[in-house]
C-alpha cells in the first residue's frame, strides 16, 4: 500500500510550514514491498520510446514520476546503509552488499579507458564542442576549464581502471553550493593540478557549507566506501567553479588523491547535479553510487517529500519541466546523519524485464555552441 495516502495531514502542514522551515518526511519502510514503481518495477504500461522525451505521458501511474524506492527490499537494489560513528574520528563504515553488487573498477578496464580517450580528445580540443559530449562538460565553458575538467577525469579513470579492489559504492558525491561572496574566495583561478593554496580562516567562511559537504565525501574514499569522488557544480553564482572549489577542499584538505576525483564543471542546480553525477556514474559502468551533503535544506531536499513538491519546485518536478524525463532513483542511507543517499542513474533498477531493466536518459550529448 502507498504509504502516502495516509499523510496527507503531514503533507498539509508542511505547505502551511513551507515557507517558515522547508518540511520533509522520509517515507518508512513498507510493512510489505510495495509492487510497481515504489518498488524499482515499471509499471505494465511504460513506454521506453517516448520516456526519454515526455516521462509525463510514457505511463499512466503517478508513483513513476518521482525518483522514490525501496531497494532494501531486493537485493538486486544494491543498497548499502552507511553508518556514521559519533565520534572524533567519524568513522563510516557500509554494511555488507551481494558479491554481484560489489564495483569492482578493473572489472571494467575496457569501458573505463574508453572514456578516458574521450576525455583525452577534448582536452586536445577544447573549443571543439561540435558532436557528442559527456555531459557534464557539453555547457558553455570557458576553454581552460573544459580542458582542465577533461585532463582531471582522463587521469581519474586511467587510475581507476587499475584498481581490482571491490566497493560498496562505485562512487561518494557531492554537490557544490554557490553565493556572490565567493567571488572573494582565493580559489576563484585555481584548477585542478594547480598547488594547494592556504586558506585562512575567514576564507574558509566564505566557501560555507561547502567545507562540511567536502569533508564528507573525502571520508566516503577514506573509508573505502568508494574508490572515488565525484564532485559537481559550475560557476553560477560567482567566479568560482564549484566542482574545482570541492576538488581543492578534498584533496588539499580531505586527503583525496587528485587521480580519485571526477569533475562536473556543468550543473546549475541540485537537479542538474543529480542529472550530470548521474552521467558519470554510467561513465563508470557503475549502477550505484553515494551521494552525501551537509545538515541543511540540501539533505532536506533530496528526501522522498519535501514542502517543494506542493509548488512544483522539487527535484523531479524540475527535471520533468526541464528535461522531460527522470534522473534516477534515491533513498536515504545514512545512519547517524539524514544526509546521505543511495543512488541509481537507473530509473527501474530492480525490473525484471530486461527493455527496462537498465533504463536511464542520462547520456552523452550533442552539443554545438
Amino acid at each position: 500500500m502507498d504509504r502516502r495516502a495516509g499523510s496527507l495531514p503531514a503533507q498539509l502542514v508542511c505547505a502551511l510550514a513551507l515557507l517558515a522551515a522547508g518540511c520533509v518526511l522520509r517515507e518508512p519502510l513498507p510493512l510489505a514491498p510495495p509492487l510497481g514503481p515504489h518498488a524499482g518495477i515499471a509499471p505494465s504500461d511504460f513506454d521506453t520510446k517516448g520516456a526519454c522525451e515526455s516521462w509525463r505521458w510514457a505511463t499512466a501511474s503517478p508513483a513513476a514520476r518521482k525518483h522514490d524506492s525501496f531497494p532494501e527490499f531486493s537485493p538486486r537494489g544494491c543498497f548499502a546503509t552507511v553508518q556514521y560513528a559519533q565520534n572524533p574520528e567519524r568513522i563510516i563504515s557500509a554494511s555488507m552488499v551481494d558479491a554481484d553488487c560489489e564495483y569492482t573498477p578493473a572489472a571494467h578496464e575496457a569501458e573505463l579507458l574508453a572514456r578516458v580517450q574521450i576525455y583525452e580528445r577534448i582536452a586536445a580540443e577544447p573549443s571543439n564542442t561540435k558532436g557528442a559530449l559527456p555531459l557534464e562538460l557539453a555547457c558553455e565553458l570557458p576553454a581552460e576549464v573544459r580542458k582542465r575538467a577533461a585532463e582531471t577525469n582522463a587521469r581519474t579513470l586511467r587510475s581507476l581502471a587499475e584498481d581490482h579492489r571491490g566497493y560498496a559504492y562505485a562512487a561518494g558525491i557531492t554537490f557544490g553550493y554557490g553565493n556572490s561572496e565567493q567571488d572573494a574566495s582565493g580559489l576563484v583561478p585555481w584548477r585542478p593540478g594547480d598547488e594547494c593554496l592556504e586558506l585562512s580562516a575567514s576564507q574558509r567562511a566564505l566557501l560555507s557549507v561547502n567545507n562540511q559537504r567536502a569533508e564528507r565525501v573525502a571520508e566516503t574514499f577514506r573509508s573505502g566506501l568508494a574508490p572515488v569522488v565525484i564532485v559537481s557544480g559550475g560557476a553560477v553564482h560567482a567566479q568560482v567553479v564549484e566542482a574545482f572549489m570541492l576538488t581543492h577542499l578534498a584533496t588539499c584538505n580531505g586527503g583525496v588523491p587528485l587521480e580519485r576525483v571526477l569533475v562536473d564543471p556543468c550543473a546549475d542546480h541540485t537537479h542538474t547535479n543529480v542529472r550530470n553525477s548521474g552521467a558519470l556514474v554510467r561513465h563508470l559502468a557503475a549502477r550505484t553510487a553515494y551521494v552525501v551533503t551537509d545538515d541543511f535544506l540540501q539533505g532536506d531536499y533530496l528526501q522522498e517529500f519535501t514542502g517543494f513538491e506542493l509548488i512544483g519546485g522539487s527535484i523531479d518536478d524540475r527535471s520533468l519541466r526541464d528535461f522531460g524525463y527522470l534522473l534516477g532513483s534515491w533513498r536515504q542511507a545514512s545512519r547517524g546523519i539524514g544526509s546521505g543517499f543511495w543512488f541509481t542513474p537507473y530509473r527501474f533498477w530492480g525490473d525484471a524485464n530486461p527493455e527496462v531493466r537498465n533504463f536511464t536518459c542520462v547520456g552523452d550529448v550533442t552539443a554545438e555552441h
